[in-house]
């Protein structure tokens, strides 16, 4: 059996949630959390993905997967399956039952923009869902793997970086937050308060040594400010890049 999903027309905007502002064939610019439109080349770590099979982990509606795509990569975008395991934080008193209901109806949005845009931008990525500690083998094997800002979302990092390590047969690109530094390596977020979606700050020294105990050396760690999407105070919030390539 396939493992991709098969395309999903989707004719409504209004049921779409865009994580990533974009600008759209016959549409215009819509949503989104975050705008990395201007800079899109940092995030993705200036990587160059021509001719490339890339897998991008946690696609959300798309961007840096069609991005990808523009500068020449064969894509492969993955993301949750709406009935899988949801690393939400078992916040004491919380109801666990509605947040994961609430995880699939914002998953449905989500994933209806990306297919929107898909459509629109008449794309030929193809779309997994599933488990990231459990990557199907029939994807096979891709040069690069990219996972922008998902660790921090996920209970057990390491081994979701060791899932997509194993398909992975040149690069690994990791792409977080740059919290001011503590000193810690990785801090554990919630409160008893929240936030229910963020467990690890994680920072670059952390990613490059889980790197490491996977086999990757480090070719490059970079930083750079991307724009949260505020319409009276937009904000740039720094993040870090790091570039592994497969030891020989």
């Amino acid at each position: 059996m396939t493992p991709y999903a098969d395309p999903r027309p989707v004719g409504d905007i209004e049921s779409c949630y865009f994580y990533h502002r974009m600008e759209l064939p016959g549409v215009g610019v819509v949503g989104g959390q975050w705008d990395l439109r201007r800079t899109i080349e940092d995030y993705l770590a200036g990587f160059p993905f021509a001719g490339k099979r890339v897998l991008d982990v946690g696609a959300a509606s798309g961007f840096p997967s069609f991005e990808m795509e523009r500068r020449g990569a064969e894509v492969v975008s993955f993301d949750m399956s709406p009935d899988g395991r949801w690393d939400i934080v078992p916040l004491a008193g919380a109801d666990l039952d509605a947040a994961v209901q609430h995880k699939r109806e914002s998953w449905k949005a989500l994933t209806n923009a990306y297919w929107f845009a898909h459509a629109a931008l008449r794309s030929s990525a193809k779309v997994c869902y599933g488990d990231i500690y459990r990557l199907p083998e029939a994807l096979g094997d891709f040069d690069v793997a990219f996972l922008g800002s998902v660790l921090l979302h996920l209970q057990n990092p390491f081994e979701a970086l060791r899932s997509a390590a194993r398909r992975t047969r040149d690069a690994l690109i990791v792409t977080e937050p740059a919290y001011p530094a503590s000193g810690a390596p990785m801090e554990f977020v919630p409160t008893r308060l929240g936030p229910s979606d963020t467990w690890w700050r994680l920072s670059q020294g952390c990613v490059a040594q889980m790197m490491d105990v996977l086999g990757f050396d480090i070719a490059s760690i970079t930083h750079s400010r991307h724009t949260l999407v505020d319409e009276k105070n937009p904000r740039a919030f720094e993040f870090f890049s790091v570039v592994g390539r497969r030891a020989a």
